[in-house]
């Protein structure tokens, strides 16, 4: 039999959240400088803060789709509570420049899609969209003008960093295991080819929200070829399949053994 500390994935994953965490009264709250927080500002955060709620229901779902996982469950309390401030803190934020919500913006913000049918698919779309949302946290330091909003900023960026490397942990370990590696890579190039090349399909919180955002989200106007290239280079690591930003993800896909199909949506 063997031991799960030194099996299990979590317990490592556990150590360095812990190492790298910061706390909520290590922001300087005192100093929020109410007038560099423009109305189009304040309405981005906003709009930031209810994608973020999504966490507890997504929370709910993987602990009732992938309960037979004991080690990806026992990480999951890790990241619930990791991205459950963020939300938190982007909310105590809008309050000290002026703008409130109530139970029930945290009430809608919480509804999420459901997962796709391969799980190896569910955890490639959560690396890419943790590897999208780190992007668009880190040119929010550099473009947002409020300094404890580009403190938050960067906080999160590394965050969402950390969880994306930990779901790749996860996705590599299921590939390892798998019966049918070379479907779960068709699953993870079909997700990438979807993400970047017919992104209305996906229903997921991070793409949600780029596409409610409209002209708000000119403060995360992160460079699409720059993450587009960390994404694929991303996920080409994991699936072990050379890939660049130019890629013909579909000629991948059958080269596996299969051609890409009507896929239903990505959640």
């Amino acid at each position: 039999m063997t031991d799960i500390v030194s099996d299990q994935l979590c317990f490592a994953l556990s150590d360095n959240a812990e190492r790298a965490r910061w706390r909520m009264d290590d922001l300087a709250w005192d100093r929020i400088d109410a007038s560099r927080a423009s109305e189009p500002l304040r309405q981005l955060v906003r709009e930031i803060a209810y994608s973020e709620l999504t966490t507890t229901s997504a929370t709910r779902r993987f602990l009732d789709e992938l309960s037979d996982d004991t080690d990806f469950t026992q990480w999951l309390s890790v990241w619930f509570f990791e991205e459950t401030r963020h939300p938190q803190v982007l909310v105590r934020w809008l309050r000290a420049v002026g703008v409130s919500v109530d139970e029930t913006f945290v009430k809608r913000g919480r509804a999420t899609a459901p997962f796709m049918k391969s799980r190896f698919g569910t955890l490639v779309t959560n690396v890419i969209s943790e590897v999208v949302a780190s992007a668009s946290y880190a040119n929010l330091v550099v473009r947002a003008e409020e300094p404890v909003l580009q403190a938050i900023a960067q906080n999160l960026s590394a965050d969402e960093a950390r969880h994306a490397a930990s779901f790749y942990a996860y996705a590599r370990r299921h590939l390892e295991r798998s019966r049918e590696p070379d479907a779960d890579r068709r699953d993870a190039l079909k997700v990438l080819y979807l993400w970047f090349q017919d992104h209305a399909r996906v229903q997921h919180p991070v793409s949600e929200f780029f596409a409610r955002t409209g002209e708000q989200r000119a403060a995360l106007a992160v460079d699409p070829g720059d993450v587009r290239t960390r994404a694929f280079a991303v996920i080409g690591s994991l699936i072990d399949v050379p890939l660049t930003a130019d890629s013909d993800l579909l000629a991948h896909v059958r080269a596996l053994g299969a051609p890409i199909g009507q896929e239903g949506r990505v959640g």
